[in-house]
C-alpha cells in the first residue's frame, strides 16, 4: 500500500511537470490541478458509502479517475487558451471553452461511468475483487466532474490575474516558462 501511495503521489506530480511543458507555464497547471483533490473525495466518499475497502483495486481506479479527470480539465483550459490566442477577451473565452466543450467532457466521463456500473454492481464472475476499482471511477468522476465545470473557470480567471500580476511585477520581459 505504501509504494502504491507512492506511485499515486508520483503520478501527480508528473502529471504536474507534463502541463508545465505542455502549456510553458509554471502557475497555469495548477487551475488543472485543482481536479485532483476533487477526483480522491468523489472516490473515497462513494467507497466509504458503499462500504467498498481502500485495496490495491480501489487505488488502480483513482489512478484511472486522475487521468480522465484532469483530461476533462485540459479541455476546458487548452480551448480556453485556443480562443485567447484568438483575440478573444478573458471573460467570454472561458463561457464559449465551456459551452463547447461541455459535451466531449460529458460523453468520456459519461462512458466511463456507465462502463462501470455492471462491475460496481458486482455483475458478472469475479466483479466483487473488481468492484472497489469501478466504484472509485464512478464516485470520483461524478464529483469531479461536476466540480470542474465550476472550479476549473474560476481557478483559470484567478490563475491568470496572479500571471498577469506576476508578469507586470517583474516587467514583460519574463516568458510565462519563468512565471
Amino acid at each position: 500500500m505504501a509504494q502504491l501511495g507512492g506511485a499515486l503521489r508520483l503520478s501527480i506530480v508528473l502529471l504536474y511537470m507534463l502541463m508545465a511543458a505542455l502549456y510553458n507555464s509554471l502557475l497555469l497547471p495548477f487551475s488543472i490541478m485543482f481536479t485532483v483533490p476533487q477526483a480522491l473525495v468523489g472516490s473515497f466518499l462513494l467507497l466509504m458509502l458503499t462500504g467498498k475497502e481502500w485495496n490495491v483495486v480501489s487505488i488502480i481506479g483513482i489512478v484511472m479517475v486522475l487521468g480522465i479527470a484532469v483530461n476533462a480539465a485540459i479541455i476546458l483550459v487548452d480551448y480556453t487558451e485556443i480562443l485567447r490566442e484568438r483575440g478573444m477577451e478573458r471573460m467570454a473565452a472561458v463561457v464559449q471553452a465551456g459551452k463547447t466543450r461541455l459535451r466531449p467532457v460529458m460523453m468520456t466521463v459519461l462512458v466511463a461511468i456507465l462502463s462501470s456500473m455492471p462491475t460496481a454492481l458486482e455483475w458478472g464472475r469475479g466483479a466483487e475483487l473488481r468492484s472497489p476499482m469501478a466504484i472509485a471511477v464512478i464516485g470520483g468522476l461524478a464529483v469531479s466532474t461536476i466540480l470542474t465545470l465550476l472550479v476549473v473557470p474560476v481557478a483559470y480567471t484567478v490563475i491568470d490575474d496572479a500571471i498577469q500580476i506576476v508578469r507586470r511585477w517583474f516587467g514583460r520581459t519574463q516568458t510565462t516558462a519563468q512565471v
